[in-house]
């Protein structure tokens, strides 16, 4: 790993690609973490930590994952080439991306990640505050789990360390297991222990969760603890069927209401934006809403399975008064039957853009993006309980999730839509129910990847109309700088799969298949 990744560890905060500016600085904000002479507390590292993470978890990495998925699709420039897989190590969505999960790069020039998630911890423990030590090690599992899930094999257990410049490789499903142990001694050590000292982001420093006490914090982040867990113990299911009885016990532990979501920090200030809007208000003709969202949002509310609250909140209409998302790279005439749509726009050929929240809200750029949920643990249970006892099992959980819709937060205040009323809890219905409700969520591509579910084509070429014979990337290429810089870095995955750039990793031992625009598709999509 290059060596400049691991020294540059300032507190003024990450940059998004694409025009997106600082978050932070100022005294104590500013200055060199790595110098206890300096820093001594850990409240102002935490502010950098948690406003970091959203130019990670809402950036480049999370606009492939919503591209390969179709909840949007590329329409200009560079975002037009990732969505029909144009992509390589020296992109800017690997490459500097790769480089931010541990240190600082030209995407995140003042870190906030795993060295600075390190080092909150050491202060934690120089200040006796076991609390910020059990969120420091969700925030480590959050950011190290995300780097997992799209590279695969990465560097871990020496990656915290500053000494050494070109870090092991560890295998994905041994990290994995790294984090569980994690998230297990947060919860049943750190998150556990009260006393005065014990006060963590009540100190003024906490973000995500502002305003609640210790004891509060505690409680929240416990949850949060055991939905994290649920998720990492999904993502091995395809390869240890034991997974979904764990994840369905840490589910039932986990966000118990949506009050409690854990939601990426954002504001009105031009530094505190959200990162979608951000760069929707600077490359607005670069990304669309897509296609198989909408469609599949469309066919639901014809079903009565949904209703139009959501396509509403999402999206804006057409001119003819419709909602019409663009195929994988703008692709037109796209060859289908059964009257799956083309591609070509509604009636007027006119498409729909992308609603206030992130693109022209009032107050504008605040919506504070959904990253756990209560949804997404229900969903978990759903899916963990339809494996281990079948739709009866599973029922309670989508209910659940049906009964209890919300979608972030935008001027203060909880988006939330209408109850909706039961509907059989098949493994479909639950992956869809997922797919719409995680939206711009890079959980939707491991849910895929684990299912295949929901139905997704795979983009045409550049010009065609018919989708590529082979499956949608599972995987993002490593970044060149750590192919040039880290000797360790790997051409086969430790599945013994050859790593290119459509491959899959470890935690998906059989791809997805490549499928067409046909009335064969159980989703039509």
């Amino acid at each position: 790993m290059r060596h400049s990744f691991r020294v540059m560890l300032g507190l003024g905060l990450a940059l998004g690609a694409a025009g997106c500016s600082d978050y932070l600085s100022g005294p104590g904000v500013s200055q060199d973490p790595n110098n206890i002479v300096t820093l001594s507390k850990p409240g102002p590292l935490y502010v950098a930590i948690q406003a970091a993470q959203p130019v990670q978890f809402e950036g480049q990495i999370a606009r492939i994952a919503a591209l390969y998925m179709q909840q949007v699709a590329g329409t200009s420039r560079q975002q037009q080439g990732f969505d029909l897989y144009t992509i390589s190590p020296s992109s800017n969505g690997t490459d500097l991306y790769f480089g931010a999960v541990y240190g600082a790069s030209a995407v995140s020039t003042g870190g906030g990640a795993l060295l600075d998630i390190h080092k909150l911890q050491q202060l934690g423990r120089k200040a006796n505050d076991s609390l910020y030590i059990g969120v420091g090690k969700i925030f480590e599992a959050l950011v190290i789990g995300f780097a997992a899930d799209n590279w695969g094999d990465i560097p871990y257990r020496q990656a915290a360390d500053s000494t050494i410049l070109q870090p092991k490789f560890d295998p994905q499903l041994q990290i994995y297991g790294d984090l569980q142990a994690q998230l297990d001694s947060a919860i049943n050590i750190f998150l556990t222990a009260t006393g005065p000292s014990n006060t963590g982001g009540s100190d003024g420093s906490e973000l995500i969760y502002h305003g609640k006490n210790a004891a509060q914090l505690r409680a929240l982040y416990t949850q949060v603890a055991h939905s994290l867990k649920a998720r990492l113990y999904m993502h091995v299911a395809a390869t240890d069927p034991t997974a979904y009885q764990k994840a369905l016990a840490e589910a039932q532990l986990g966000i118990s209401t949506p009050a409690n979501d854990f939601l990426w920090f954002h504001d009105a200030t031009p530094t505190g934006n959200n990162i979608w809007w951000q760069f929707e208000v600077t490359r607005s003709s670069d990304l669309g809403p897509g296609a198989a969202v909408i469609e599949i949002l469309k066919r639901r509310i014809n079903a009565g399975v949904e209703d139009s609250a959501r396509i509403k909140f999402y999206f804006t209409k057409t001119k003819d008064g419709g909602y019409f998302g663009y195929r994988p790279g703008r692709a037109k005439n796209v060859q289908t039957t059964g009257g799956i749509y083309n591609g070509n726009g509604s009636a007027d050929s006119t498409y729909s853009g992308f609603n206030a929240f992130i693109d022209g809200a009032t107050p504008p750029g605040d919506f504070r993006q959904p990253e756990l949920t209560y949804a997404e643990t229900q969903l978990i249970a759903a899916e963990a309980s339809f494996q281990i006892g079948g739709t009866a099992a599973a029922q309670p959980f989508l209910d659940a999730a049906r009964k209890n819709r919300a979608y972030g937060l935008t001027g203060g205040a909880a988006v939330t839509f209408p109850d909706l009323p039961s509907v059989p809890a098949t493994l479909q219905n639950i992956m869809e129910e997922k797919y719409v409700t995680l939206y711009l969520n890079p959980e939707v591509w491991s849910d895929w990847k684990r299912t295949c579910l929901p139905s997704l084509a795979t983009a045409p070429s550049s010009g065609g109309t018919t989708p590529q014979n082979f499956p949608i990337p599972g995987r993002v290429p490593y970044g060149q700088t750590e192919i040039n810089a880290n000797p360790n870095t790997p051409t086969t995955s430790s599945a013994g799969v050859a790593i290119t750039s459509t491959s899959i990793n470890p935690n998906q031992p059989t791809a997805c298949p490549a499928l067409n625009y046909t009335s064969s598709s159980p989703l039509g999509n």
